[in-house]
């Protein structure tokens, strides 16, 4: 094995463990939050941990599913904002989850030498053309900051009675 194919396998690992990590994440606090509280928006100008899903959900399948795998793109990124709901949390997190399980697969089976390849993708500064690796890093510094993002929300509806999670380090 190259050391190219081995950095790019390390690389897919470490996108694979991140992707996972920020998906629990997420889910802890979705998990304590009733259908009502997922929808909160502390003003007009807020989203709502709803809204972050579907973005999240939406961006992600653009970005690794449809540029790097291949499916169709069907996302409406205004949509995923503009949401009022309700749309349950069980689907909601239905569609999260099947979401970044396809991506965990994607990213799992990718060929690391496929990682060099390009694709134009939207970003808000327009189109710009990025390798694999590109895409992959970028959507998960998004997927990151969102899930912090989700963590504050549901800290600050709960209180106290927010549940930390349980570290699984030994």
């Amino acid at each position: 094995m190259t050391t190219e194919h081995q950095i790019g396998a390390a690389l897919l690992a470490e996108s694979r463990s991140q992707l996972q990590a920020c998906h629990r994440k997420a889910l802890h606090c979705v998990e304590q939050l009733s259908d009502e509280q997922i929808w909160h928006r502390a003003g007009e100008g807020f989203n709502s941990i709803a809204n972050l899903l579907l973005h999240l959900e939406g961006n992600i399948h653009q970005r690794i599913l449809s540029l790097i795998g291949g499916e169709p793109d069907r996302r409406n990124r205004d949509q995923e904002f503009a949401e009022r709901g309700p749309i349950a949390k069980a689907e909601l997190v239905a569609r999260f989850d099947d979401t970044l399980r396809r991506t965990d697969t994607l990213l799992a089976e990718l060929p690391p030498q496929r990682l060099l390849e390009t694709r134009q993708y939207p970003m808000l500064r327009g189109r710009v053309e990025g390798s694999f690796v590109a895409l992959i890093l970028h959507t998960l510094v998004h997927l990151g900051g969102h899930t912090q993002e989700i963590v504050s929300l549901t800290r600050h509806q709960l209180g106290d009675r927010y549940r930390f999670m349980q570290s699984t380090s030994k």
